[in-house]
């Protein structure tokens, strides 16, 4: 059946098991555009399907993924009124509300043109793409569309109408009600669930997340249901204290999200999170990975790049990387500097822009290449020298470029490659009088760089230098491998993350203070690096470590974020 404008049906259409009692609401729009009614926010093509989860928390992909460039306008699908406009775990996201109880989201945004109650109509650019978010393709932004509480698949905006396609949007085994959105929104915390998952581990994560407002919506579903029954009799009643009995329920819940109990569900959600990810790499590492024992290896050249505070030079070490144990010879070891010259270097040249570190490393590539044509290099960096590398990568690197070497395999040992908690709260501590007073003094009696150093402020997770170096994914020939240490004060396991990387979490052992020092030199974590020098699977770890690396990076990222949001400064 075709037309044009909008389709309008029956709002629920209610259907009763008789022996069972029980009842399968099938709900469709009061309003639902046909073709050409609507507008596709990019025009790029769907890189990720909608993908309906098997229930209210379980994995799937609550929308569709769309092509779409850095910098490309994000239109308004339909007419509507904003929502929302903001940050959700740290990427922008608009909400729009549409006739007919429809809700259109647009996420993983770089900038938007919108505030909350304002207008908008079908075609107004209302932001512009290039935010990222765990599990978001490269280069796409997310759309997503609720017909009412329910999530479905937002293709059906841009189909002809037909009548079974309106029919099918609400199945009717899905539950009503996904309730994690308002704790978001609150500001509470972020739980990476709610795309992809782990089987019963991911359910338990996306539960714990939602806890905080589930009984709120579910008193208003409940009540919804009471009204419904109510028939024509108490019609204008059962409206009035929907509406009533909702806004109670908003409240409620608002206040919960903004509760310490909220902030610890977050945190447990975070755990779950974090464990689901080590019970699907289980399907994935192996529990034969041999040792670095100096056997292996991968026959490339190394270049080796120490992190800030390192010193040394190309023939001198700078990290305690057990380079011999990895396969590698004395001859085929170089290690990059900081130095202008591309000599011997010290600790304060390391806190130099990050851009200039990675034009560095360039040029002694390049000088590899002239020296040994033809012959591949691995890069293994540790902690800053990591954010070097994606520099590097991102911003410098042509692939095919006859004057570069082949890159082999890539390693980073604690790298913040998401910014570093420690630099965030320091730059929060910088803008107050009284803790710029507290850093400039532990800068001037304790061997640590200056906050307002280049490469500091730049590892800062909010900086405009890391939003702008994740705009796009690192090549897709490298072969890339993250490892962190479970206690890492200096830069906690829950910011090593790399899209399209292999993940590794180890358990150092010893005091955390000397985990981030001694990850290089550490056998757990070497015998990982040569399982990616060879192209294996990473080590297996057991149970025991995993609930570990789930736990502890969780809570000292959390301590750390803590001490930049102290009473009293911004």
């Amino acid at each position: 059946m075709r037309c044009s404008g909008f389709l309008r049906l029956p709002a629920v259409i209610t259907t009763i098991a008789a022996a069972g009692a029980t009842a399968a609401v099938l709900a469709a729009p009061e309003a639902h555009a046909c073709e050409g009614a609507w507008v596709k926010p990019v025009d790029g093509a769907v890189v990720d399907p909608f993908r309906a989860p098997p229930h209210a928390y379980g994995p799937g992909n609550r929308g569709i993924d769309l092509a779409a460039g850095a910098g490309t306008p994000v239109r308004a699908a339909g007419d509507g009124v904003v929502a929302f406009a903001g940050q959700v775990g740290g990427a922008l996201h608009v909400v729009v509300e549409h006739a007919g109880g429809l809700r259109t989201t647009y996420a993983f945004l770089e900038s938007t043109g919108v505030r909350a109650k304002q207008r908008v109509t079908r075609g107004q650019v209302i932001g512009a793409t290039g935010g990222t978010g765990a599990g978001q393709p490269a280069n796409s932004m997310h759309f997503g569309l609720r017909l009412g509480d329910r999530y479905v698949d937002p293709s059906v905006l841009f189909a002809p109408c037909d009548l079974t396609e309106i029919v099918h949007l609400a199945p009717v085994d899905q539950p009503a009600r996904e309730p994690w959105d308002r704790l978001h929104a609150a500001g509470v915390g972020t739980i990476q669930v709610e795309r992809g998952g782990g089987g019963l581990v991911g359910d338990i994560a996306g539960a714990l997340g939602s806890v905080a407002s589930v009984a709120g919506d579910a008193a208003g579903a409940a009540w919804d249901t009471v009204s419904g029954a109510g028939g024509t009799v108490a019609g204008a009643a059962a409206r009035y204290g929907t509406t009533l009995f909702r806004e109670l329920a908003r409240r409620a819940s608002d206040a919960l999200a903004r509760s310490p109990v909220a902030g610890l569900l977050s945190v447990l959600g975070e755990f779950a999170s974090r464990f689901s990810d080590w019970w699907e790499q289980r399907g994935k590492c192996s529990d034969d990975s041999p040792a670095a024992d100096g056997t292996g290896g991968s026959t490339h050249l190394l270049l080796a790049v120490g992190g800030i505070n390192s010193s040394g030079g190309p023939d001198h070490p700078t990290l305690n990387l057990d380079a011999e144990a990895l396969g590698y010879h004395d001859d085929e070891v170089t290690y990059f500097s900081y130095a202008p010259d591309g000599g011997r270097y010290q600790p304060e040249d390391t806190w130099g822009d990050l851009l200039r570190a990675a034009n560095l490393l360039d040029a002694q590539l390049r000088r590899s290449q002239r020296d040994h044509p033809g012959r591949e290099v691995d890069l293994i960096a540790h902690s800053q020298g990591g954010v070097v590398v994606d520099v590097f990568l991102q911003e410098v690197y042509q692939p095919g470029d006859p004057g570069l070497p082949p890159i082999g395999n890539v390693v980073t040992l604690s790298s913040p490659h998401e910014g570093a908690p420690l630099a965030t709260s320091a730059q929060n501590w910088r803008d107050h009088p009284i803790g710029k007073a507290v850093v400039d003094a532990a800068g001037e009696h304790l061997p640590v760089p200056p906050v307002d150093a280049p490469s500091v402020t730049q590892v800062d997770e909010d900086s405009p230098f890391l939003r702008a170096l994740w705009r796009r994914r690192l090549p897709d020939h490298i072969d890339f491998t993250t490892i962190g240490a479970t206690d890492d004060v200096v830069v906690p396991a829950t910011q090593i993350g790399v899209p399209g990387a292999t993940e590794v979490v180890v358990n150092v052992g010893g005091g955390p203070l000397d985990d981030h020092s001694n990850l290089p030199d550490d056998p757990k974590a070497l015998r990982a690096v040569r399982a990616a020098l060879e192209g294996r699977p990473p080590p297996c770890t057991g149970a025991g470590d995993g609930l570990r690396g789930a736990v502890m990076p969780v809570l000292i990222s959390r301590v750390e974020h803590g001490l930049g949001a102290l009473p009293g400064f911004p």
